[in-house]
């Protein structure tokens, strides 16, 4: 079954193909709302938000522990959670869709953009500011309100990843669309490796054909969606 993952289209390409956004940290957003095993956050940006399965960190009140987490839930809508946003267009063809923002700029004052995130690990941090290993367990506790959250650099993804314990939380996400999502951070796992994803793939479906040996079609369902 894992051979599956020898057709994925992005598995050889190399370091250099990656857009700058994934060979660099970002500051994305803040949280908003939290609990030990997921999170929400703001973008400080309109429509600004990390990709649907891309890895994220944010520190803990101490600053000793980092929190690591996938991205998966987006959505902008108005501040009001109760409200709809309106139609702003006129009904006349715009030369292009961003015009609306344009005409109408008090919107980005009126609208937001917020990720959800589900915790997948932490890793420590000592007095000297040298990392620990990542550990793929919750953090004692959960990220505070109002810290930064981080969209992490290629090579962190790589050294996140480089374990496939991380997949078992992620079959256990009560509120993500796991499949999708499951798939989503391996295709992203692949391609921050260049050359070397398609071993690396083959390697996690095998780790993942383990967890799932009594949920075939499961399995078949997230596989298919890494040739993507």
């Amino acid at each position: 079954m894992t051979d599956t993952f020898l057709s994925l289209r992005h598995a050889g390409k190399e370091p250099d193909d990656l857009t700058e956004e994934g060979r660099a940290e970002k500051l994305v957003g803040e949280v908003v709302e939290t609990s030990l095993t997921s999170y929400f956050a703001q973008t400080y940006k309109l429509d600004d938000p990390p990709p649907f399965g891309g890895l994220v960190r944010v520190r803990d009140r101490s600053g000793r522990r980092e929190i690591f987490g996938t991205v998966y839930h987006i959505a902008t809508g108005g501040l009001d959670p109760g409200r709809r946003a309106m139609v702003r267009g006129s009904g006349n063809v715009l030369v292009s869709d961003e015009q609306v923002y344009s005409d109408n700029p008090q919107l980005s004052r009126l609208l937001r953009t917020e990720f959800g995130v589900i915790v997948l690990g932490c890793r420590k941090i000592d007095g000297d500011g040298v990392f620990g290993r990542m550990a793929y367990i919750f953090p004692d506790y959960p990220p505070p309100l109002h810290y930064g959250v981080v969209l992490c650099d290629t090579a962190t993804l790589v050294e996140f990843t480089t374990e496939p314990r991380y997949l078992r939380a992620l079959l256990e996400a009560k509120e993500a669309p796991v499949e999708e999502l499951t798939a989503a951070v391996l295709r992203r796992g692949a391609e921050a490796r260049g050359a070397e994803g398609r071993e690396w793939l083959v390697e996690n479906g095998r780790y993942l054909a383990r967890l799932l040996k009594e949920d075939y079609d499961r399995l078949r369902l997230i596989l298919e969606k890494c040739e993507v």
